[in-house]
């Protein structure tokens, strides 16, 4: 009669003749549930084992991997929160020196915004520019020709779509219209051809200016571009008026108007940052200007003494002033919440039938592009809009006096603001 197993080991009876530990004969059969169990729990046992090891492994991989990602990334926020914090600082007492807080991540706007349709319409107006330019690389607008002020606003065009002089898609066109603008340099410093506004050449010559400072550093096979750049800065100095502004005359006789002095503050600061001598009692008279010509409800008169406000000075006067450093100006919000609005509350039929729009969406796109992404992001996509309507066929933009130059330029610019390559669009 069999005794039951005392021994601890499964299969195994006192009594028999089998080696302890050993299954017998019977236990060793596939089929006997001792041997399923014996023969099976093995290898369950080291199938667990090898994926805990996996696992434990795969764990310690990412750990040593993850950790310095989420280290760096925790280190970034709390930068970020601290720069959030402290806001805009001036390193020195020049605001021209302006430090802003770092973007807490890589925006995502260019991809949103640069839609085929707006690629095909810049491409468009690129194309046409590069057509139409002039045997001597200027180019000759209905009312302007040979004028070096629209030949600077169409090197800026092919400047934004990311070509440098002799360098990239546009880069041959680009390098004849700025040796035009050159070969336009007055003995008095003066930047202006024979093309130039009967009224006065104040935008040839601080548009001119402004193209000639977006160029510094990439001609070095002209290496008169200094001297002409700060001559040119003088005679802005020079011609400041006496209210603090200026106009198209290059003479300190007579009132200024704010569109020409805008510009003319913009080109100012950025021949500072450029390392050029600029007089901050110039533009500190300047920006009072500005302000004088401000209404409280977010417009701006042409004229301080002016009854009607003009909505293309909007974005005008937000780049007069952002350009000044003063990003918490008074003035700003209730310029940019008035853009904002109008853009919102006027059809696209109502919009490309006001006067000189695409010059007014022009200084927009650099006031509202300052400004942020919520601000820009619905502006631009009502702007391209508009502008969508008001192409033709050869890619041109034509205003109500059929000038088609400066125009396409200037939309060309505009649509290229999310790329990011011209450094007129800051934040």
């Amino acid at each position: 009669m069999s005794v039951g197993n005392t021994t601890g080991w499964p299969g195994l009876e006192r009594g028999t003749s089998e080696t302890p530990g050993l299954p017998s004969q019977a236990q060793s059969s596939p089929g006997h549930p001792a041997a399923r169990m014996r023969f099976g729990l093995p290898l369950v046992t080291a199938g667990l084992t090898v994926v805990l090891l996996l696992a434990a492994s795969l764990a310690q991989t990412q750990t040593k991997t993850a950790s310095p990602n989420t280290a760096e990334k925790d280190q970034e926020k709390l930068l970020v929160d601290r720069d959030r914090k402290r806001g805009p600082t001036f390193p020195g007492v020049d605001p021209a020196f302006l430090v802003l807080p770092r973007k807490p991540y890589r925006g995502t706007m260019a991809n949103e915004l640069l839609t085929p349709d707006v690629l095909k319409m810049t491409d468009g107006a690129l194309g046409f520019l590069a057509r139409t330019q002039d045997p001597d690389g200027g180019w000759s607008d209905t009312k302007f020709p040979s004028n070096t002020g629209v030949a600077a606003l169409c090197c800026l065009a092919f400047m934004a779509e990311g070509s440098r002089p002799r360098a990239g898609k546009y880069g041959r066109q680009l390098d004849r219209g700025l040796e035009f603008i050159l070969e336009n340099v007055q003995d008095s410093g003066v930047i202006a051809g024979k093309g130039s506004n009967p009224l006065g050449p104040g935008y040839e010559h601080t548009l001119s200016t402004l193209a000639l400072l977006m160029a510094y550093g990439d001609i070095p096979w002209r290496p008169e571009l200094r001297d002409v750049i700060a001559r040119a800065v003088q005679v802005l100095a020079r011609s400041q008026r006496l209210d603090g502004g200026w106009r198209y005359q290059m003479n300190r006789e007579g009132l200024s108007d704010m569109s020409v002095t805008a510009n003319v503050l913009w080109v100012l600061r950025t021949a500072k940052k450029a390392g050029f001598t600029v007089n901050s009692a110039s533009i500190t008279k300047g920006v009072e200007f500005i302000e004088s010509c401000a209404l409280p409800d977010g417009h701006f008169r042409y004229r301080k003494f002016g009854i009607h406000a003009a909505p293309s000075l909007g974005g005008t006067g937000i780049v007069a002033l952002c350009n000044n450093g003063q990003l918490d100006h008074q003035l700003i919000a209730p310029a940019r919440d008035k853009i904002a609005y109008e853009y919102r509350r006027y059809t696209i039929d109502d919009l490309k039938q006001r006067r000189y729009f695409v010059f007014g969406c022009f200084y927009a796109s650099l006031a509202m592009y300052s400004c942020g992404d919520d601000y820009f992001i619905p502006w631009f996509k009502k702007a391209t809009a508009v502008l969508s309507e008001m192409q033709r066929k050869d890619g041109e933009f034509p205003d109500q006096l059929d000038n088609m130059i400066y125009t396409t330029a200037m939309a060309a610019i505009t649509l290229q603001a999310p790329r990011g390559y011209l450094p007129i669009y800051e934040r």
